[in-house]
C-alpha cells in the first residue's frame, strides 16, 4: 500500500454522503494521486499497522526457571503471559487502536525434536497440578545429551538448550471513517526465546533407612 500526505487540511466524503475534515491527503495504490479522494479501507489500515507497529512477543514463560531436567518424569513446562496486546497508530490525523490476538504458537525445543504447534496459551504449573498428566499444560521432556547412564558412569555432560517461540497474531481494527470492524488472521508474527539454559539431572540417592523400609 502506498500513501502520500501533503500536510494540508482536506474534506473527505464518507460513504453516507456526509463530509469530514482530515489533516492529510491519502492515496492508495488503487487510487493514485489526481484521482478522487477516497477513504482507506479497514483492510488497508490493518496492513499499514502491520508495517508500523512494533509487536511484542507473547511473553514466553518456562518452568523450572533457569534449568531443565532430563529425568523421565520431570517435564519442562511452557506457557505465555500476554496472549493479547493493543497498539495505537495515527492515520490521517485519527488515532486507531489495533488489537492483536495470538492464534498459533510454535515451540522449538532446541534439541532436534519436532516442534510443538498449538493454539493454547498453556498454563503455568502450580502446586496441585499433575505436571505429567494435566492436559492444560504444554510440556516437553529433555533427554540426557549422551543417553541414560547410571551413577557409576560418572556425571552427565554439560549442555545448554534454548526454547524459541514463534507466535502468529490476528489483527482487529475499527475504521474511524466508516465504523467497520475487521479482523485479519496471520497479520503479524513474533519470535522470542528463553535464552540458553543448562540441562541437569536430578540424582536421588537411596539411603539405608529407605532401603530398609522397602524390605531390602
Amino acid at each position: 500500500m502506498g500513501q502520500v500526505c501533503d500536510g494540508m487540511m482536506h474534506m473527505y466524503e464518507k460513504p453516507d454522503g456526509t463530509t469530514d475534515e482530515v489533516a492529510c491527503l491519502y492515496f492508495s495504490a488503487a487510487h493514485p494521486a489526481g484521482g478522487k479522494l477516497v477513504l482507506p479501507t479497514t483492510r488497508e489500515i490493518l496492513y499499514y499497522a502491520a508495517t508500523t507497529i512494533d509487536a511484542d512477543g507473547a511473553g514466553l514463560r518456562k518452568r523450572p526457571d533457569g534449568v531443565s531436567y532430563t529425568n523421565r518424569f520431570v517435564p519442562t513446562i511452557v506457557s505465555v503471559t500476554s496472549p493479547t496486546q493493543t497498539h495505537v497508530i495515527n492515520l490521517l490525523g485519527r488515532d486507531i487502536t489495533i488489537t492483536l490476538t495470538a492464534t498459533n504458537y510454535e515451540y522449538s525445543w532446541g534439541d532436534g525434536t519436532p516442534n510443538t504447534v498449538t493454539t493454547s496459551p498453556g498454563l503455568a504449573w502450580e502446586k496441585g497440578i499433575d505436571p505429567n498428566k494435566d492436559p492444560r499444560l504444554i510440556r516437553h521432556y529433555y533427554t540426557p545429551p549422551q543417553g541414560w547412564r547410571s551413577g557409576f558412569d560418572g556425571p552427565y555432560p554439560h549442555e545448554n538448550r534454548e526454547i524459541t517461540l514463534t507466535t502468529t497474531w490476528s489483527g482487529t481494527a475499527t475504521n474511524p471513517f466508516t465504523g467497520e470492524t475487521q479482523t485479519i488472521n496471520g497479520l503479524v508474527t513474533t519470535t522470542e526465546t528463553t535464552g540458553p539454559f543448562p540441562l541437569s539431572h536430578l540424582v536421588i540417592n537411596n539411603t539405608d533407612t529407605w532401603e530398609e523400609k522397602q524390605g531390602h
